[in-house]
C-alpha cells in the first residue's frame, strides 16, 4: 500500500516535472523569438526612417509577433493621413475579440497621430512578448517624430526664425525685383514701357513697405501683431500686385487678424504661386472670399477659396509634404513658404488647407470674422 501511494507520488512528481520542462524550453523558445523581434525593430531605429515610414516598417516583425491589423492616422502638418496594415479579422481570436492597444503621438500644433494595433490575443506569455513590442514602435516613432520636430524647433528658435523669416521675406521681394526687370526687358515698344512704369509706379509703395518692413525686424523693432479689422480682398490684390499678378477677388469679408500674419501667409502663398500662375498669362486668377457662420466646431471665419494651376514641367510634392518645412517643389527653394503661410494663420486662430485636383492645388484659407 506504502509502495503503491510512494510509486504514484514519484509519477506524478516525474509529470510535474517534465511539464515544468516542457513549460521552460517553450518560455526559452519564445523569449529568444521576442528578442531577435526587439533586436529587428531597435535596428529599424538606426536606420533614421520618415515618421510615416517608421510603423510600414516595423510591420513585418509586429506579424509575426502575432498582431493582426495596424492603423496609423492623423494629421501630419495639416495634412490628413491613415495608414492601415493587414486586416481586423485577423486579429479576431476564436473565443473571444481582438485586443487593442492605442497610442497618442502629438508635436505641439504640427502633429497629431493615432496608433491602433489589434492582437488575437490578450493574456499570456505571447501577449506579455507582443504588447512590449508594440510599446517599442511608439517609441520609435515618437522618437522619430521628435528628432524631427526637435531640429525644427532649434531652427525656429529666436534668432534663427527671425533669421529664416526674413531669408524668406528677402527671397519673396528679391523675386519681385526678378520680375519687374524680366517685364521690363520684354518690353519691344514705347507703350509697352509706358505700361510698365505705370505699374512698377502702383508697386513701387508696396515694394516700399515690404523694404521697411525688412529694415524694422532687422533692426529688432517690435511688430505690431495685434489683430484688427482688414478688408481681405484688398489686402489679396495688394499681396498679389506685389507678385506681379492681377487678380479677379469674387465676393469679399472682412478678417480679423493682425497684419503682420495676414501679409506674411499671402506674400508666401502669392509668391510661391506667382510663377504658375504668370504662365497662363490668358487668364487673371480667380479668388472667392465670402463668410462662413459659427457652428458647433468653428466660429465664424472668412473663407478665401482658390485654385493654382499646374505647370506642365511641374512634379507635385506628395500631399502631406506641402506643409511640412524644407520640402520644396522648386529647384532651389527653400521649402518654407507655404509653411510659413499656414503657420501664420494658424496662429491667427485661422487655417490653411490644400488639395490635389487635375486642375492644380486646391487652396482654402479660413480667417477669423472681423469682430462686430
Amino acid at each position: 500500500m506504502v509502495f503503491n501511494a510512494l510509486a504514484s507520488l514519484a509519477l506524478v512528481m516525474i509529470v510535474a516535472g517534465l511539464g515544468l520542462l516542457a513549460i521552460s524550453v517553450t518560455l526559452t523558445r519564445r523569449a529568444r523569438r521576442h528578442g531577435r523581434y526587439l533586436k529587428a525593430l531597435l535596428q529599424l531605429g538606426g536606420q533614421n526612417l520618415e515618421p510615416l515610414a517608421v510603423a510600414g516598417a516595423a510591420w513585418p516583425i509586429l506579424q509575426a509577433a502575432g498582431w493582426g491589423y495596424l492603423c496609423l492616422g492623423g494629421d501630419w502638418f495639416g495634412h490628413a493621413v491613415r495608414l492601415e496594415l493587414g486586416q481586423v479579422s485577423d486579429a479576431m481570436g476564436k473565443r473571444r475579440p481582438a485586443h487593442m492597444m492605442a497610442f497618442q503621438i502629438d508635436s505641439e500644433t504640427d502633429v497629431r497621430l493615432k496608433l491602433e494595433l489589434m492582437h488575437k490575443e490578450g493574456t499570456g506569455d505571447n501577449w506579455l512578448f507582443a504588447e512590449q513590442l508594440a510599446r517599442v514602435v511608439a517609441l520609435l516613432l515618437e522618437t522619430s517624430l521628435r528628432t524631427r520636430t526637435q531640429a525644427l524647433s532649434a531652427a525656429l528658435a529666436e534668432r534663427a526664425a527671425l533669421s529664416l523669416y526674413l531669408q524668406h521675406d528677402m527671397r519673396n521681394l528679391a523675386q519681385w525685383v526678378i520680375w519687374v526687370g524680366a517685364d521690363f526687358g520684354a518690353c519691344c515698344n514705347d507703350q509697352a514701357l509706358l505700361g510698365m512704369a505705370k505699374r512698377l509706379q502702383k508697386n513701387a509703395p508696396l515694394a516700399k513697405e515690404r523694404a521697411q518692413r525688412l529694415i524694422t525686424a532687422l533692426g529688432h523693432q517690435p511688430a505690431d501683431d495685434h489683430a484688427q479689422c482688414i478688408d481681405l480682398g484688398e489686402a489679396l490684390s495688394t499681396a498679389a500686385h506685389l507678385a506681379g499678378l492681377e487678380l479677379e477677388v469674387v465676393g469679399n469679408a472682412n478678417g480679423w487678424i493682425a497684419q503682420v500674419l495676414l501679409v506674411r501667409a499671402l506674400d508666401n502663398l502669392f509668391t510661391n504661386l506667382a510663377a504658375n500662375w504668370r504662365a497662363r498669362v490668358q487668364a487673371r486668377p480667380v479668388i472667392h472670399v465670402h463668410s462662413l457662420p459659427a457652428n458647433a466646431d468653428d466660429p465664424a471665419m472668412a473663407q478665401i477659396h482658390f485654385i493654382s494651376p499646374w505647370q506642365s514641367s511641374e512634379a507635385p510634392l506628395a500631399p502631406e509634404k506641402l506643409f511640412e518645412p524644407f520640402a520644396s517643389g522648386r529647384p532651389g527653394g527653400l521649402g518654407l513658404g507655404l509653411y510659413q503661410a499656414r503657420k501664420s494663420l494658424l496662429k491667427a486662430g485661422g487655417r490653411l488647407n490644400a488639395v490635389q485636383t487635375a486642375q492644380g492645388l486646391e487652396f482654402t484659407l479660413l480667417v477669423p470674422l472681423c469682430k462686430p
